[in-house]
C-alpha cells in the first residue's frame, strides 16, 4: 500500500527528528552486539535517580526502539536512542507530571491528525486523509503476516509516543519561558550597563613583561591551586593506556600464493567464452570489459604496446592492494593520440639574461651527448634534472596533445620511433634533453581484468596472532612494554591515549573498541595490568593499562597542562603587586619607580558591559571595582586577566532615559534565547543522579 511504503521509506527522516527530539546522548557507535549485553559479570546497566536499570530493561527498550525502525538495524545508536528514552521517562515524565501537565485526548487527536498536527506527523503521512487511509490499512487483510501487522503497530505506537512526549517537553519549556519575569530595576541596571561610561587614570604592569621561563612552577604550588579551584576540575573516570596494534600484513609468502593462484587462472582466462562470467567468478573486484586509453593499460602491459595480440592474457600486473591479469579483447583507432616520454630539464626564466641561457644550453648539450655516448639517462636526469621529475628519472608518464607546451610536445609527437631525440628543445621552461619511451600511438583497448587482492593467510594470522600473545606475555609494567615493542617491527604500532572514558566505542586507530573498554572498567582491573590479545578489526591489540582516574576531581597529573599557566600568572602578579606602590594619586611616579614595563595612562568610554579598558584589555572584573569607586579614589592593586593594575575613578558619567520598557523587552529577549532547545532538558537532567554503566556491555 502506498501509505505503508512512504512510512518504510521515511523512516530514516523521521527517526533523524525523533533523535533530535529526545536530544540523544551522542556516545558514538552502537555496541558491537546486543548479545553482549547478557554476558556481562553484572545485571546493573545504570542507576537513574535512585533506580537501577537492569539489562533485561534496557534490551526490551532497545527493542523498542528497534520498532520504530521497522526493525533493520540501520541506526548504529540504538542503544544510545533507547538510554535517552529511558531517562526521559523516569526522570523528564516525572518533573513534567509534578508540574501538572498533562495531555487530554482531545489534544493528542489534534496533534495527530486535527488542525494542530505534529510536524514529525506531517513529515511522515503528508495530511490526516492519508493518515486515516494508513490507520485503516493497519486493520485491512492487505498487510500479508501478524508480524508485519505487528511491527507496523509497534512503530506507529512510537511515533505517537514520541508526538506526546515532544508536546510535554514543549509545554514545560513554555512554563519556564513565561516564569521569566525582568523587573523595572533589573531594566535599570542593564541600560546603565550599557550607557554609562567612565574615564579612569590607570597604571598598568602586564604579566608579559616577566618571563615564564623566571618563574619556578612547584608541585605544592600546583597542589594549592587545584585545591583553591578543585570545583573547575570535576572529571569523569578514565583509563590511560598504552597499547599495541599487530596488523595482520601479508608477507612475501602470501603474495606468491595469489601470484601462482592468478598464474593457474591464466589458460582458463584465455578460453573462457563469456569473460564478465569467469570475472565476477574469479576477481575480489569484478568489473565488465571497458575500453580504456593506453595510459590506463598496467604500465608493464603499456611498455610493450605494439606486440599486443587480441585474446591474449596479460599478468599477473602487480597494482595497490595485489596482482591482476589482463585480456586484450579489442584494439581500436583512437582519434585521442598518446606518447610516453622522459626528459631532464634546464631552467631558464625568459627574463634570464642572454649568458645565463646560452650557459645552460651549454651544459645541455653536453650532458646529451654524454647520454649519446652511453650515460645513464636516468642518473643524469636525476643529477640535472630542473623540476619534480628528477627523482623518477625524468619520466614524465603518458599525456595527449594539448598538455605541453607546444615546442616540447611537437619534439615528442613528431617523433616516429621511440629513442634519445638528437637534438635539445627549448621552452619557456629552460632546455629539455628528452627520450621518447613509447611514440605517439592514438589506440584504446577493449579489456577484461581479473584481481585478486593480497591478504594475510591463515598461516601469517596465525603466526603474527603468536607475537602479540608472547609480547603480551612478556609485558610487565610501562617500561617492559616499551622495551619489548622495540623487537616489532614491520606491521606494529605504539599508541597511547589518556582516559578513555568508559562510555568510548572506539580508541585511537580502532573504530570497534567495545571489548577493550569493558576490560579497562572491569571492577577487579589495576594499574599496570596487561589484557590478552584482543582480535579485532582485522588485528592484534595488547593493551597495558597505565593509570586509572576516578570520577571527582582532578589529579594535578590529570590538568597540570591547564593549571601550570594560571600559577604562574598568581606569581608573577604577586611580584608585580610587592613592586608596584601607588603612593596617594600620583600614577606617574608609580609606573616610574616601577620601571620600563609599567604603563600609565587614561582610558575613557569604559562600560560595564563591554569590560574593556583602552590600551590595556579585557578587564571585566576591574571595570565592575572601577564604577563602585567614589570620584578620585583609587583601587588597590588589582590582579587582572592581562596584567596587575590601579585604576582610579576620573569621572562616571551616567545616562538617564525616562522609559526602561524598551529595555524590559531587551533583557527579556536575551534570557528567552538563553533557553534554546535543550537547555531546560539538560537542566532537568541536573536535578538527580544519572550513573551510566552501559561501558560493561
Amino acid at each position: 500500500m502506498g501509505i505503508f511504503n512512504k512510512i518504510n521509506q521515511r523512516s530514516g527522516l523521521v527517526v533523524g527528528t525523533i533523535v533530535a527530539g529526545l536530544l540523544l546522548f551522542l556516545l558514538g557507535d552502537a555496541f558491537t552486539s546486543k548479545n553482549s549485553f547478557f554476558s556481562s559479570f553484572n545485571n546493573k546497566v545504570g542507576e537513574i535517580d535512585g533506580s537501577n536499570i537492569t539489562v533485561e530493561e534496557f534490551q526490551k527498550e532497545i527493542t523498542k526502539a528497534e520498532a520504530l525502525y521497522g526493525g533493520n538495524g540501520n541506526n548504529a545508536n540504538m542503544d544510545d536512542l533507547a538510554w535517552t528514552q529511558l531517562v526521559f521517562e523516569r526522570v523528564n515524565k516525572v518533573v513534567y507530571e509534578k508540574a501538572g501537565i498533562e495531555i487530554s485526548e482531545g489534544e493528542k487527536v489534534d496533534l495527530l491528525e486535527g488542525e494542530h498536527m505534529s510536524d514529525v506527523v506531517k513529515q511522515q503521512f503528508g495530511s490526516a486523509e492519508q493518515l486515516k487511509q494508513f490507520l485503516k490499512y493497519l486493520d485491512s487483510d492487505q498487510i500479508q503476516s501478524e508480524e508485519e501487522r505487528a511491527s507496523i503497530k509497534g512503530r506507529w505506537r512510537a511515533l505517537k509516543e514520541y508526538v506526546y512526549n515532544e508536546r510535554m517537553r514543549s509545554k514545560y519549556e513554555t512554563i519556564i519561558k513565561k516564569s521569566e519575569y525582568v523587573t523595572k530595576a533589573e531594566a535599570k541596571r542593564y541600560y546603565h550597563a550599557l550607557n554609562d561610561k567612565a574615564e579612569a587614570e590607570y597604571v598598568y604592569v602586564p604579566y608579559f613583561s616577566i618571563n615564564d621561563t623566571t618563574i619556578t612552577v612547584t608541585d605544592a604550588m600546583l597542589e594549592d591551586y587545584l585545591k583553591a579551584h578543585k570545583n573547575e576540575f570535576e572529571v569523569e573516570a578514565g583509563r590511560s593506556i598504552e597499547f599495541a596494534v599487530f596488523n595482520n600484513v601479508p608477507t612475501g609468502v602470501d603474495s606468491s600464493y595469489v601470484k601462482k593462484d592468478l598464474a593457474e587462472l591464466k589458460d582458463e582466462f584465455v578460453l573462457a567464452k563469456n569473460d564478465s562470467a569467469f570475472i565476477r567468478s574469479n576477481s575480489d573486484a569484478p568489473a565488465d570489459p571497458s575500453y580504456v586509453q593506453l595510459n590506463q593499460l598496467p604500465p608493464a602491459l603499456a611498455a610493450r604496446v605494439n606486440s599486443l595480440q587480441i585474446d591474449s592474457v596479460y599478468g599477473p600486473f602487480s597494482y595497490g592492494t595485489g596482482y591482476s591479469l589482463t585480456k586484450i579483447l579489442k584494439i581500436e583507432s583512437d582519434t585521442n593520440v598518446m606518447a610516453k616520454a622522459s626528459h631532464i630539464l634546464f631552467r631558464t626564466n625568459e627574463t634570464d639574461p642572454a649568458e645565463k641561457k646560452a650557459e645552460a644550453k651549454k651544459q645541455a648539450q653536453q650532458i646529451l651527448a654524454e647520454i649519446q655516448n652511453g650515460a645513464s639517462f636516468e642518473k643524469m636526469a636525476a643529477q640535472y634534472g630542473g623540476d619534480g621529475t628528477a627523482a623518477n628519472g625524468g619520466d614524465l608518464g603518458w599525456f595527449g596533445k594539448g598538455q605541453m607546451v607546444k615546442p616540447f610536445e611537437n619534439a615528442i609527437f613528431g617523433a616516429s620511433k621511440p629513442g634519445l631525440l638528437p637534438n635539445i628543445v627549448e621552452t619557456q621552461f629552460g632546455y629539455h634533453i628528452i627520450r621518447v619511451d613509447v611514440a605517439k600511438t592514438g589506440r584504446k583497448f577493449l579489456i577484461a581484468s581479473v584481481q585478486k587482492n593480497v591478504e594475510a593467510f591463515d598461516n601469517t594470522v596465525d603466526s603474527i596472532y603468536r607475537n602479540a600473545d608472547a609480547f603480551a606475555a612478556s609485558v610487565k609494567d610501562t617500561g617492559t612494554f616499551r622495551t619489548e615493542i622495540k623487537k616489532y617491527t614491520a606491521g606494529v604500532a605504539k599508541y597511547e591515549q589518556a582516559n578513555v572514558d568508559g562510555a568510548a566505542k572506539g580508541i585511537t586507530s580502532i573504530n570497534e573498541a567495545r571489548e577493550i573498554v569493558k576490560w579497562l572498567y572491569s571492577d577487579d582491573r589495576s594499574v599496570n595490568d596487561v589484557s590478552s590479545v584482543f582480535t579485532v578489526e582485522n588485528k592484534n591489540v595488547v593493551v597495558l593499562l597505565t593509570r586509572i582516574r576516578e570520577k571527582g576531581t582532578a589529579s594535578v597529573e590529570d590538568v597540570k597542562d591547564q593549571i601550570k599557566p594560571r600559577v604562574i600568572i598568581e606569581a608573577k602578579a604577586k611580584l608585580i603587586k610587592e613592586k608596584l606602590k601607588v603612593e596617594g594619586n600620583d600614577f606617574a611616579a608609580a609606573a616610574k619607580a616601577y620601571g620600563k614595563d609599567a604603563v600609565t595612562g587614561t582610558a575613557s568610554d569604559i562600560s560595564l558591559s563591554s569590560g574593556m579598558i583602552t590600551n590595556v584589555g579585557y578587564e571585566p572584573e576591574a571595570v565592575g571595582a572601577l564604577f563602585g569607586l567614589a570620584k578620585e579614589k583609587k583601587t588597590e592593586a588589582f590582579t587582572g586577566e592581562n596584567g596587575v593594575l590601579v585604576l582610579k575613578n576620573k569621572n562616571i558619567t551616567v545616562s538617564e532615559v525616562a522609559d526602561y520598557n524598551q529595555f524590559v523587552t531587551q533583557l527579556q529577549q536575551q534570557r528567552n534565547n538563553r533557553l534554546a532547545y535543550g537547555t531546560v532538558e539538560a537542566a532537568v537532567k541536573k536535578t538527580v543522579e544519572i550513573e551510566d554503566m552501559r561501558y560493561r556491555y
